[in-house]
């Protein structure tokens, strides 16, 4: 379920998945067709880090922190990520 308020509530969802025994938030994929394909790294996320931080390491630039945010649709709050969540970075 996208909740009412979400930055997803108007988007268009092509398909959404729940992982048995996972967050009960789904995971939405958009269609990219017009962008070609989106591809993504992982990686396992360490408490205390920040978005801004991961942004740094992947892109060298902490602004593009927004772009994690968008990969990550499942995650609600992004100041309490739990200890070892995997992070989609996608490769822009």
């Amino acid at each position: 379920m996208i909740k009412a308020g979400s930055r997803y509530e108007f988007s268009l969802v092509d398909f959404y998945s729940v992982e048995a025994g996972a967050s009960k938030n789904p995971v939405v994929f958009y269609d990219f067709t017009e962008l070609g394909y989106v591809t993504y790294d992982t990686h396992k996320y360490i408490t205390g880090e920040r978005l801004d931080s991961i942004a740094e390491k992947y892109y060298r630039r902490p602004s593009l922190w927004w772009l994690i945010a968008e990969f990550n649709p499942e995650i609600d709050d992004f100041e309490n990520i739990p200890n070892g969540a995997i992070l989609r970075i996608p490769n822009v």
